[in-house]
């Protein structure tokens, strides 16, 4: 309340001489005024602004538009707004909204836009998703002009130092120029279609057209975020606190903003719970829905409390986040680490023995299709949802036993490769931290022998996981195997387009020979009109051919009678230096 009323006072002596003329204020800060243009749910105070922001900037500095023109044509003109994203084309509704945006209780879509059909207030079903004013309007992605001429006005370092960012330049994913680079390998997530049109036809064996390379693109931007996706924290108002509302930002970015922050299941949500399958959020975010959460969701330890930002090191520049937390750790477990360094296990990373019943991406396979209404060679059939027991484990770059989802992919359509069957690493291991990642891939191989969509690239994702962490997993899960080989059956039902929902399944085995996909099947396919089998599921084709060789066994046990007297004794696995206590 003292914050609540400082403000107050800031801004009633900052509106009076400085907003005497704003022709915002004259009409939107008049419910009389709105109701009688008749968009009084449109009516905001400067005062209600300044509440809920926390700070005085006034209409213009913020949403830019010419507060000194009387008439709404010419107030309005270059008015930076709320972007609702149509389904299709994926393209920016120029219509003027009639409806403030509503809320409700799903944290994957509590923000909406709505119309009026019928007398009453429903969602507009034409929208796809919905953007804030800093992204550009043609392409969703970052409108960095914007953001210098609003949040940059006031927070020039922070914008200068967010520009540089990784999330800033969309770092990570714009490295992927192609299925092909030899140097990052072909992604989950599908190449940066932006800038990289005449790579990527040159090996796509049919017609791409310009307006498909976009609207891929576009999907992809409407997840990189702007200043607005992490401090814009919009709610429905309350009157019992001044500072809920529709003009609501936080100074920390609250945990559920790296997870879209209701606009939908985008920005973390993505590779987290649906690509790795093992997310922070889980519940309304996983997929299938309901997976549980990580156990320091329910412990309020948020993202920025265990990845290190500027909130703990201003140094690395705002924007910064460290992707990797192991040494976050030791704050809250400090005994159960120093205890693990000595243990026989040393050599596994926490999440390795944590985390288990790993959902998401089972398959995904990326063929013929439309996006948003428009033809592309490059659709991702990504809803093959299911679970994977446990993770497999194997060794990072550094000789750490990490925990990893395998799962099949594959891109139709390719003509050569430049790869090597094998194991290889997205990003080598002597880059710092805030460049590189532990994520792994294999390739298997450039396939024909389908009916259609000839050749296909294979290959087998292997991100590693760091969250869903909970409970161990047993002694038996790693060890069962006398010869140290791991095993999964892995179980999914397909909701994408392109064919009637159906289930299937496949197993897994690792061991010292290799990593292989097997049994691979499913219920009878019924197809949609369009589609062709080999597109969504080139796998009834190519059978059994996702396999990497390599030795992805786990360490012997030599001594099977000592490990038989702890296995489901784990004080006497803690006393006797095996586990960590």
């Amino acid at each position: 309340m003292i914050r609540a009323a400082f403000i107050m006072c800031l801004v009633l002596c900052s509106v009076s001489v400085a907003d005497a003329a704003n022709s915002c204020i004259e009409c939107h800060g008049s419910r009389q005024r709105m109701t009688t243009l008749g968009f009084a749910q449109f009516t905001v105070t400067p005062q209600e602004t300044a509440m809920q922001t926390g700070m005085p900037a006034s209409c213009s500095e913020c949403h830019l538009g010419n507060p000194d023109e009387k008439s709404r044509e010419l107030a309005h003109r270059g008015l930076a707004r709320l972007i609702r994203v149509s389904k299709k084309g994926l393209k920016a509704m120029t219509s003027a909204r009639t409806l403030p945006l509503a809320y409700g209780t799903n944290q994957t879509d509590r923000i909406y836009t709505q119309i009026e059909r019928n007398g009453k207030q429903v969602r507009d079903a034409s929208v796809a998703a919905i953007s804030w004013h800093d992204k550009n309007v043609d392409t969703l992605t970052q409108d960095f002009t914007v953001m210098k001429t609003t949040c940059g006005k006031c927070h020039a370092q922070e914008f200068e130092e967010f520009s540089r960012s990784t999330m800033g330049t969309n770092g990570k994913q714009s490295q992927y120029q192609g299925w092909t680079q030899k140097n990052r390998g072909p992604h989950n997530c599908g190449p940066w279609f932006e800038g990289n049109f005449t790579l990527m036809q040159s090996n796509t064996a049919v017609l791409m057209s310009q307006a498909a390379s976009r609207v891929n693109q576009r999907v992809c931007n409407t997840c990189h975020v702007g200043c607005l996706d992490c401090h814009f924290n919009p709610q429905k108002s309350s009157h019992s606190d001044v500072t809920r509302g529709a003009h609501t930002f936080v100074k920390t970015p609250p945990a559920e903003s790296c997870y879209g922050n209701g606009r939908a299941s985008i920005c973390h949500a993505g590779p987290e719970d649906r690509r790795r399958g093992a997310g922070y959020f889980g519940g309304s975010f996983s997929f299938p829905e309901g997976s549980a959460p990580d156990v320091h969701l329910k412990a309020h330890v948020g993202c920025l409390d265990c990845h290190e930002s500027t909130k703990t090191n201003p140094a690395l520049g705002h924007g910064m986040v460290k992707r990797q937390a192991r040494d976050s750790c030791i704050r809250c477990h400090a005994d159960a680490v120093a205890s693990h360094s000595r243990s026989l296990h040393k050599n596994l990373s926490c999440e390795a023995c944590h985390i288990q019943m790993v959902g998401g991406y089972q398959g995904t396979y990326w063929g013929p299709g439309k996006v948003g209404g428009v033809v592309t060679p490059y659709f991702k059939f990504k809803a093959y949802y299911g679970y994977m027991p446990e993770p497999i484990l194997i060794k990072d770059q550094k000789g750490r036993w990490i925990p990893v989802k395998p799962f099949p992919m594959a891109v139709m359509n390719q003509k050569v490769s430049p790869f090597k069957p094998g194991l290889y690493w997205r990003f080598p291991a002597n880059l710092p931290d805030l460049q590189r990642t532990d994520d792994a891939w294999a390739y298997v191989g450039l396939f024909g022998g389908l009916p259609e969509n000839n050749k296909a690239l294979l290959w087998i994702q292997m991100d590693k996981m760091s969250h869903k962490l909970g409970k161990s997993r047993s002694c038996d899960s790693c060890h069962g195997s006398p010869d140290g080989s791991q095993r999964q059956a892995i179980t999914w039902e397909y909701s994408d387009p392109g064919a009637l929902p159906f289930n299937g399944s496949h197993d897994l085995l690792a061991n010292k020979k290799g990593l292989f996909i097997r049994n691979m099947q499913s219920e009878k396919i019924e197809l949609e009109a369009g589609y062709t089998l080999s597109a969504l599921a080139p796998w009834v084709y190519l059978k059994d051919t996702w396999q990497v060789l390599g030795d992805f066994s786990l360490p012997v046990i030599k001594q099977r009678q000592r490990y038989d007297s702890v296995r489901t004794n784990l004080d006497a696995a803690r006393r006797s230096g095996i586990l960590h206590k």
